[in-house]
C-alpha cells in the first residue's frame, strides 16, 4: 500500500497523544537531557564543547550514551571510556542521532507490547546501520536513527491503552498497514513521518519512515535502505520464514548487495537487538536465531505435509463419495426424466414426450429432406368397455393396444399415449403409402388380438388417421400435421371404424 511523504501534510491536524502510561516508567531524567542536546544541536553555532557540557552534566545521560556507542549498533574497533572521547567520535550530527535513538526508545513502553515493539524497532534500526555499512556509507548514524523510528507511529493517538495495539504489534510486519486500516487507525508509516517532524529529524528520515510499507523501494538512499531494512527484519516477525527470507534477499538485490550479504545481516540480527536492548537499560526477552526459526519452519513443514497428506485422502474420500452420489443422482435424475415422459397404465411415451420427439423429427426431416408420417388412432366405442365391463377391462384394453403397437413398429419408430384411449405414432422417413400399410398393420393385429387379462374373450378396433410430409412438398407445422391426421381419424370414425383414412390437405 503506497504512503507517500506528502500524505504526512493531511496528517498535520491530528496531535501526538504520547501520555505516560499507568504502570510505565515515565520520562528519565536521561531523556530530558537528550531533548536538551537534540534541542542545542539544531542550532547554526552550536559547538561539540557545548553539547559535551550538556552530556556531562547528565550522569545517567552519559551512562547510556557510552553504553550505546559501545552496543553493537555502533560495531566500533575499540572500547570507548569517556564521554569526551565518545563525543570526538560521534560529532555534533552523531550525538543528536544518539539522543534520538534514546529518546525513541523512551517513548516505548514496559511491558511485553512494549518489548515487542521495541525489538521491532531495534531489528530496524540495526538492519539499517548493518545495511549502511555494507554499502561503505560514511555516516550510518542516520540510517540507524531512521530505522528506530520506523514502527514508533504505531504508538501514535493510542494514549496508554496498548491492548489494542496488541494485534498489530505481534502481526507479520507485511500486514500491519492493513490491520491498522481495518481498525480504523493512521498507518504508522503516515504518524511515525508526523512523529519524526516532531521531533524535528531530517527531511530525509521523514521520508524514509513514510516510505518504508511502499511496494517498490524509494530513490533517495535512506528511504531506500530502510525498506530493505523493513523486509529484513520481517524475516523475524512472523508469517512463513522462508518466504520472508527470500524478500529480503530480494530486497538488498536492490541495493547491490549479494544474498550472502543479507544473509550475513539476518543471521547477525538477533544477537544485536538483545545487545543493544541492554545497552539502553530494556528487557526484550529472548531473541530467536535464525536457525532456530528456521528449525521450526522445517518441523511445520513437516507437520503441514503429513496434513495435506492426510487432507487428499479425506479429499479423495470426498470426492469419491461425492462422484458416487452424482451418479445415483444423474440416474435418480434419467429415472425420473422416464417417469415423467412415461404413462404409468401402458408403458408408453406420454403426450409430453410425444410433443417433444415430434418437434425433433421434424427438424431432422427439414435438414435431411425426408418424409415423416404420422398416424392417430382411437379406440372403437371405448365408452362401452369402462361402462359395460368396468375400468379394469378398460384399463386391460390400453394395455393390449400399448403391446401390440410396440410388436408391430420399428425401432425408429415412436409409438405414445396421447391421452384417454387416443394413441399417436410419429414414422420417420416414411412416405404416405408406407404409413397407409404400418397403419392396416396395426389395425388388422388389434382386430386378432384377445384383450389380455380379462375372463371373458374380448377383442377391440380402432380408427386410423394418417397425415404425411412428402419430400419436396412444403413443410408443415406439428400442429397441422397432427391436426390433418386427427382430422382423418374423425372420418374414420364416420366411415364406420376399424379402418385407416389418409388426410386429403
Amino acid at each position: 500500500m503506497l504512503l507517500r511523504v506528502d500524505a504526512v501534510e493531511s496528517y498535520e491536524s491530528k496531535r501526538l497523544t504520547m501520555k505516560p502510561r499507568a504502570g510505565t516508567k515515565k520520562k528519565s531524567p536521561s531523556s530530558v537531557a537528550a531533548a536538551q542536546i537534540i534541542e542545542t544541536a539544531l542550532k547554526e553555532d552550536c559547538t561539540v564543547s557545548e553539547l559535551a557540557r550538556l552530556a556531562q552534566s547528565d550522569p545517567a545521560f552519559a551512562l547510556r550514551v557510552l553504553a550505546m556507542v559501545n552496543s553493537p549498533a555502533f560495531a566500533l574497533n575499540r572500547k570507548v571510556s569517556s564521554m569526551s572521547q565518545a563525543i570526538t567520535l560521534l560529532g555534533i550530527r552523531g550525538l543528536r542521532n544518539l539522543a534520538l535513538s534514546l529518546v525513541a526508545a523512551d517513548l516505548i513502553p514496559e511491558g511485553d507490547i512494549g518489548s515487542a515493539l521495541l525489538s521491532a524497532c531495534l531489528r530496524r534500526a540495526l538492519a539499517c546501520r548493518a545495511l549502511a555499512t555494507a554499502l561503505n556509507d560514511r555516516d550510518p548514524d542516520i540510517y540507524f536513527t531512521s530505522g528506530l523510528f520506523l514502527e514508533c507511529g504505531i504508538l501514535v493517538g493510542a494514549d496508554g491503552q496498548l491492548t489494542e495495539l496488541s494485534d498489530i504489534i505481534q502481526s507479520p510486519s507485511i500486514s500491519r498497514v492493513v490491520r491498522e486500516r481495518a481498525a480504523g487507525r493512521d498507518p504508522h508509516p503516515i504518524s511515525g513521518a508526523v512523529l519524526a517532524r516532531d521531533y524535528l529529524l531530517p527531511d530525509e528520515t521523514v521520508e524514509a519512515i513514510a516510505k518504508h510499507h511502499d511496494p517498490s523501494i524509494p530513490e533517495s538512499r535512506v528511504a531506500a535502505v530502510a525498506w530493505v531494512a523493513e523486509r529484513i527484519a520481517g524475516v523475524f516477525e512472523g508469517g512463513e520464514v522462508i518466504q520472508n527470507s527470500d524478500i529480503g534477499r530480494a530486497a538488498a538485490s536492490k541495493l547491490g548487495l549479494s544474498a550472502q550479504a543479507a544473509d550475513t545481516i539476518i543471521r547477525d540480527l538477533p544477537d544485536q537487538v538483545a545487545r543493544a536492548a541492554e545497552a539502553l537499560q530494556r528487557d526484550v526477552g529472548q531473541q530467536r536465531d535464525f536457525e532456530s526459526l528456521m528449525l521450526d519452519a522445517n518441523i511445520q513443514l513437516v507437520q503441514l505435509n503429513a496434513q495435506f497428506h492426510s487432507m487428499v485422502r479425506d479429499l479423495e474420500a470426498v470426492i469419491s463419495e461425492k462422484e458416487i452420489l452424482a451418479e445415483e443422482l444423474r440416474q435418480a435424475n434419467e429415472k425420473l426424466q422416464v417417469v415423467a415422459a412415461t404413462d404409468s397404465l401402458t408403458g408408453l411415451p406420454n403426450k409430453r414426450a410425444f410433443s417433444e420427439n415430434l418437434t425433433r423429427e421434424l427438424a431432422r426431416s427439414a435438414r435431411h429432406q425426408e418424409p415423416l408420417s404420422l398416424v392417430v388412432l382411437d379406440i372403437d366405442h371405448f365408452k362401452k368397455f369402462n361402462d359395460n365391463w368396468g375400468h379394469t377391462v378398460g384399463d386391460a384394453a390400453l394395455r393390449t393396444v400399448a403391446q401390440v403397437l410396440r410388436s408391430h413398429l420399428r425401432a425408429g419408430d415412436f409409438p405414445s399415449r396421447y391421452g384417454g384411449e387416443e394413441f399417436a405414432i410419429i414414422l420417420p422417413q416414411t412416405d404416405r403409402a408406407g404409413g397407409v400399410v404400418v397403419a392396416d398393420r396395426i389395425r388388422a393385429a388389434l382386430e386378432a388380438t384377445v384383450i389380455a387379462g380379462v375372463q371373458t374373450p374380448m377383442r377391440l378396433t380402432a380408427s386410423f388417421g394418417l397425415s404425411t410430409i412428402e419430400t419436396g412438398k412444403p413443410r408443415k407445422s406439428g400442429a397441422d400435421l397432427f391436426e390433418q391426421a386427427d382430422s382423418a381419424l374423425y372420418r374414420a370414425k364416420r366411415a364406420g371404424r376399424n379402418r385407416v383414412e389418409v388426410s386429403n390437405v
